[in-house]
């Protein structure tokens, strides 16, 4: 049901998508709860600003968490649409990835990931640029520059330079200066705040944040973190993921090229989250909302190109209303 009704992009269903993420959200602004998240100044000084600004109103992050998702629910839905990933005038893309952005009541809140998600999505927006332009110096390092500006967030986010690499790779881009460029993009950022924090006599406390972080960030297993529940809708997850990449590999073939390199891309971007997962410690539950991008984009092709619906429909109709318990059920029970 949901699957066919999002198919469209009219006006009442934008309408019902606002409404069916603040469904899924009512359970957080009923009983908003502050992120429990180290703000360390130094380690992630973006994140640190912004629960400065907040001063300690669990409402007003949740709120901010909230716009958050569907901005980046609808800029996702644009770029899938603008290079021919999915069919137009759809929101399929929009759907899915607020309901996964949705899937946990630790992610209703406003953690780093939440924001550096956002970054990601430009980086990928970015990527796409690169194989069609002959020179696309200024995309390659935009992409470097924000992924310095989304570890300013959440300081793991950083890693995602090999990403871009990866990127590189499905484009066949093997020049030196290719390479090198996103790489000035990453520690531009970095120079001017070390530079402040020089001038403020603050960089020996830098350095021991990051040798702190580095010396104690560890994998957390999944069992000491995940409920029934969310075993239930991660292997719901899995299968229509699985699923939905069977069916993009089966015919990814009959596909034009550049079509093909973006979904290696995407690819390469799920292995980088997934990789990073594994050092992700503390932040461990909030890192799976990075997996939610390139998830969400495999699970749009599949329910774009489907023809006989019902057993896909029923499992998704299954999986939504696990997730609409899920993030509920702190106010029904």
């Amino acid at each position: 049901m949901l699957i066919g009704f999002f198919r469209k992009s009219f006006f009442f269903q934008y309408f019902m998508l606002i409404f069916l993420a603040g469904i899924l959200w009512a359970g957080a602004f009923v009983n908003p709860v502050l992120p429990d998240f180290d703000t360390n100044q130094y380690l992630m000084p973006g994140y640190h600003l912004v629960m400065i600004l907040i001063g300690g109103n669990a409402l007003i992050s949740v709120v901010l968490a909230f716009l958050f998702v569907l901005i980046q629910a609808f800029f996702l839905n644009y770029i899938l649409i603008r290079n021919d990933l999915v069919p137009k005038n759809t929101l399929i893309p929009a759907m899915v990835y607020i309901l996964l952005m949705s899937h946990s009541r630790t992610l209703l809140l406003l953690h780093p990931v939440i924001i550096s998600n956002l970054f990601l999505m430009i980086i990928l927006f970015n990527l796409f640029k690169v194989y069609t332009k002959e020179d696309a110096y200024n995309e390659i390092f935009n992409a470097g520059f924000l992924t310095s500006l989304g570890s300013f967030f959440y300081f793991p986010f950083l890693y995602f330079i090999l990403f871009i690499w990866m990127a590189f790779i499905v484009y066949s881009l093997y020049k030196w200066r290719d390479w090198l460029i996103p790489f000035t993009g990453l520690i531009t950022p970095y120079i001017f705040l070390l530079t402040y924090f020089y001038w403020s006599d603050e960089l020996f406390l830098v350095l021991d944040a990051y040798a702190g972080y580095y010396s104690t960030v560890a994998f957390i297993p999944l069992y000491l973190q995940f409920s029934l529940v969310d075993w239930i809708i991660a292997g719901i997850i899995v299968l229509l993921f699985l699923w939905s990449f069977l069916k993009l590999a089966a015919n990814i073939q009959e596909r034009i090229i550049s079509i093909r390199k973006q979904y290696g891309t995407i690819f390469w971007l799920l292995f980088v989250c997934l990789l990073t997962y594994l050092g992700s410690g503390s932040y461990a539950n909030s890192h799976l909302a990075l997996i939610a991008m390139p998830v969400s984009i495999y699970f749009s092709y599949g329910f774009s190109n489907i023809k006989r619906k019902f057993w896909i429909e029923l499992f998704f109709g299954i999986l939504s209303l696990v997730i609409l318990f899920n993030s509920l059920k702190e106010i029904i029970t």
